[in-house]
């Protein structure tokens, strides 16, 4: 006759296929939501990397199936057939992990924004945060002015020359490449000029025109870079 220990049958107590199963859920949805996060950075890199905003065209979209679709799937692939609207059940603690790393990736940019070396410090905030972040944001919105309208409109026709997509890391190594390079920042540097002497008048300056100029700035940036790696020296000054 074999006597088992009362005291680890008290202090171990067997765990019911229900407790496991949570406490496997809830890490499976702490790993998914980090997987998750790493993967929104990467997208953010990579859609810079070829000359597009780190957001996606429909971000309404791509919220709910960031949100919903994850939990959902994982919940359809690890339960019984049984059981598998657990994954909807998820959702909302899944949003919470979520919210949870996002107020952490805004904390590790706050930090990378103060230490991190100039270089690549852009890439780290556009993958962080999807932006390099504008202290001067500001909740009104106006029309845009005649002469930021102007100096939009030259960007836009500079910032043209730079195809979007899988073409555009290849400017680099294109035939007057550099003049539109130039003539490029030139047309970003007035226009990004003319929105901080607005704002130093205390005048809000319109998302539309600041959008323009971050974009051209961070494509001017990206091509800097490649061109850098690509051993051009002019991009090291």
């Amino acid at each position: 006759m074999v006597f088992k220990d009362p005291v680890s049958q008290v202090t171990s107590p067997e765990r019911s296929p229900s407790e496991r199963s949570m406490r496997l859920s809830l890490l499976q949805l702490v790993l998914l939501a980090i997987a998750a996060m790493l993967g929104l950075a990467s997208l953010r890199t990579a859609r810079v990397h070829f000359g597009r905003s780190p957001h996606p065209e429909s971000r309404l979209l791509f919220v709910l199936a960031f949100l919903f679709l994850p939990p959902i799937v994982i919940g359809a692939v690890a339960q019984p057939a049984t059981d598998q609207l657990r994954g909807v059940a998820w959702v909302p603690l899944y949003g919470v992990i979520l919210a949870a790393l996002t107020i952490l990736m805004w904390v590790a940019a706050l930090v990378a924004g103060v230490v991190a070396p100039g270089r690549s410090r852009p890439l780290l905030l556009l993958a962080l945060i999807g932006s390099e972040g504008d202290p001067e944001e500001v909740l009104f919105d106006p029309p845009m002015t005649v002469k930021l309208a102007e100096s939009a409109a030259r960007v836009d026709r500079a910032n043209a020359v730079f195809p979007r997509g899988s073409d555009f890391p290849a400017q680099i190594n294109r035939a007057g490449f550099r003049d539109a390079w130039d003539a490029l920042d030139a047309a970003t540097g007035t226009l990004e000029g003319r929105i901080l002497d607005d704002r130093g008048l205390g005048l809000a300056v319109a998302s539309g025109a600041t959008a323009i100029a971050t974009d051209a700035r961070s494509r001017l940036d990206t091509l800097r870079r490649l061109a850098l790696d690509n051993g051009q020296v002019w991009a090291a000054r």
